[in-house]
């Protein structure tokens, strides 16, 4: 994130870049605001996106600047993480995927340790 502020009363805004967090990490994070606040967001020609979140006239609790920021910060540092630690293993996942759903005679089981 690169900058957060408090717009006015239970509305939020947040400026990020899009070359550390992508569009599809910010709709994660994003997702578990929508019960209590209304989303507003997008990019502009620099990369960067602008996020307003607007509390809801119906929304039953109150949450303040400390609190926002901080979670919706630490919300797309835990998405940001979990599309990384995804895309770094999407190869092991589809081998496992591919030998668990396949005929057992199909590939060869390899003993991986030297016998003496």
């Amino acid at each position: 994130m690169i900058k957060a502020e408090l717009k006015s009363e239970g509305t939020f805004r947040f400026i990020i870049d899009a070359s550390i967090f992508n569009e599809g990490v910010l709709t994660k994070a994003l997702y578990w605001y929508a019960d209590s606040f209304i989303i507003y967001w997008s990019k502009d020609d620099n990369n960067i996106y602008e996020v307003i979140l607007e509390l809801k006239p119906n929304a039953n609790k109150m949450y303040t600047y400390e609190y926002v920021t901080h979670k919706f910060n630490q919300d797309l540092i835990d998405y940001k993480n979990r599309d990384l630690v995804i895309n770094e293993t999407k190869d092991i996942r589809n081998i496992l995927y591919v030998k668990a759903f396949a005929n057992n005679d199909d590939f060869e089981d390899f003993n991986l340790v030297s016998e003496k």
